[in-house]
């Protein structure tokens, strides 16, 4: 295998839609046999375009003109059948479900050798391999709709394996992952290029993810690259991936901010371990200084009075058979004014624990109070108009012809004057950056602005609690922030208490006064924000870990450094 080979090259590669919607512009890159490219950018920018170029779906799904060359191994793509790209390149699509169509794994595995004429044999040798690649064996007779999300992705990716691809193309593979998920799916993928000698085309937006699978990195925004090169070479222009939406891994946050203060030119890390090492040696040189004696302050005096919403000995069962118990014995209260962080792997129970909350579930044993009153005791439209609750899939709660219409619906279900909706209904649009899109059907907009519907919907009610399940699903960097800062601004300027379950710890860290652990239907943990993130074993247990820069500094604490710190200003304030 020749590992200087040229897999994928691509030259002044531009496109635009049929619509003269353009996507791409000027894109040039190559990539060699082995080796793993991470495409990142906010939404929008042309990553997932440029995966549908380089596997075939464009133009044989969907149409549009290109200008440019694109060179995968000796062919153009775009010359080429799919039956004829996908015996070379594979593509694994962000949402598992639009690729899974067998009754088990096995026949979703066996389908595309079969198709492509692999004898019998050689194609139950090819499911074993790919089960053992990416972790599933013994799965082979479960149905694809049974399994958990993590699992599903493995099962597509496995089904891909089975072709043999020498290329491998992953849109956004742990996008809608949890924890354990996005570790399974990760693990696999380094198999695969480890064992297979892979070339892989991965789009994501998780730079911790990509910088130790990552070969080279390419960033673009608005269709254009903004940067390209190893991760050292990318991840560290820190001023350009904040200016076009980029997470930047905190560390190197960090360290370029430091280099500001101390006006000198010194090295920026990636990973968390070569930050460590070169933090203790600064530190040890007296180069930089440990303050040990800040106080972030805590939140503890929110919780005091009486809660707002409260679970009792609260348990809830889903009928079967067979019979899933979701949650046991849970004991939780909800004060007014608090920002709350809910986290824990898929199947934790979170998600069954808010819809207690509002009523679309109610309890098998124990209670759920809100303001005191038993929650059986209320109707589900009454409820509403206090706890409003935000879906993770925004489809489940839209229904209407228009987002002003949308917006309009629950408010006039609750009796709002007729004068009045107008000004609620623009103003909650206005909120969530969607006052131009009034008049669009809502099943036009993308993904990420359906979110920000669902949220104006509830929003407009007014709701003294609201409560946001998985609200970074499928949002960039930049999308992830808007929807939590407004719920920021309810919380601080209107006092509501926001309920926030998410798998972003980073996004807990900035925004949540309390951080409640939940595993297997219990709850595990339920701690002030900087006192839960020191609880490393804890959250270990529920395969969870504190924001990069929150270990950065539990890892210097033989240095002086406390173990509190949650964002990078507050480490700059410790160590400076």
């Amino acid at each position: 295998m020749d590992s200087s080979e040229t897999v994928v090259s691509v030259q002044n590669l531009s496109f635009s839609y049929v619509g003269g919607i353009v996507a791409l512009k000027d894109v040039s890159f190559q990539l060699k046999r082995g080796e793993l490219l991470a495409v990142m950018g906010p939404n929008g920018a042309g990553k997932t375009t440029l995966c549908y170029i380089i596997s075939g779906i464009i133009p044989n799904i969907y149409g549009g003109e290109r200008k440019g060359k694109v060179q995968v191994f000796d062919f153009d793509p775009w010359d080429r059948a799919i039956y004829e790209i996908a015996e070379k390149c594979g593509i694994v699509l962000q949402d598992p479900e639009t690729q899974l169509m067998m009754p088990d794994v096995r026949m979703e595995l066996a389908f595309g050798p079969s198709n492509l004429g692999v004898p019998k044999e050689e194609i139950y040798r090819r499911i074993g391999e790919a089960l053992r690649i990416v972790g599933m064996e013994g799965y082979e007779d479960r149905s694809p709709r049974e399994l958990s999300g993590g699992q599903k992705q493995r099962v597509a990716l496995a089904a891909v394996l089975t072709m043999h691809p020498e290329l491998l193309v992953l849109d956004e593979p742990t996008s809608q992952l949890d924890p354990i998920g996005t570790s399974e799916v990760l693990t696999a993928i380094r198999t695969i290029k480890e064992e297979r000698g892979a070339t892989v085309i991965m789009t994501s937006h998780k730079t911790e993810e990509i910088t130790g699978l990552a070969d080279k990195v390419l960033i673009l925004h608005e269709g254009r690259v903004a940067a390209y090169g190893s991760p050292e070479e990318v991840l560290t222009q820190v001023e350009l991936l904040e200016k076009v939406g980029v997470k930047v891994p905190h560390v190197a946050q960090y360290f370029h901010k430091l280099r500001e203060k101390r006006k000198e030119e010194i090295g920026i890390p990636i990973t968390l371990e070569d930050a460590v090492r070169r933090l203790r040696r600064l530190i040890d040189e007296g180069a930089v200084k440990v303050n040990e004696d800040v106080d972030f302050g805590g939140a503890e005096a929110r919780r005091k009075g009486t809660p707002i919403l409260e679970a009792k000995d609260l348990t809830f069962v889903y009928p079967g058979p067979p019979e899933v118990v979701a949650l046991r014995d849970v004991n939780l209260k909800i004060y007014e004014g608090e920002f709350v962080g809910i986290v824990g792997q898929n199947g934790s129970g979170k998600t069954t624990l808010v819809k207690n909350f509002v009523g679309l579930l109610r309890p098998t044993e124990g209670q759920i109070l809100f303001e005191g009153k038993d929650t059986r005791d209320v109707s589900v439209g009454e409820l509403s108009r206090k706890v409003g609750l935000i879906l993770q899939n925004p489809d489940y709660q839209l229904f209407t012809i228009s987002c002003w219409e949308e917006v309009a619906f629950g408010l006039r279900n609750i009796g709002v004057p007729k004068e009045e909706i107008e000004g609620r209904v623009r103003e909650a649009l206005r909120l969530v950056g969607l006052e131009e899109e009034y008049d669009a059907f809502p099943f036009r907009l993308s993904f990420g602005d359906r979110r920000k519907l669902a949220v104006a919907a509830v929003v407009s009610m007014g709701p003294k609690v609201l409560i946001m399940d998985e609200p970074t699903t499928a949002q960039d960097h930049k999308g992830r922030y808007m929807l939590a800062d407004l719920a920021k601004d309810l919380h601080d300027k209107l006092g509501r208490t926001i309920i926030m379950i998410t798998h972003d710890m980073d996004l807990i860290a900035r925004y949540a006064d309390r951080l409640v652990v939940m595993k297997d239907g219990r709850i595990i943990l339920d701690k002030p924000i900087r006192e839960a993130f020191q609880e490393v074993d804890v959250l270990k247990e529920a395969f969870l870990k504190p924001p990069q820069i929150t270990r950065l500094a539990l890892a210097l604490r033989d240095r002086g450094v406390p173990g509190g710190v949650l964002t990078v200003e507050e480490m700059l304030e410790v160590v400076s």
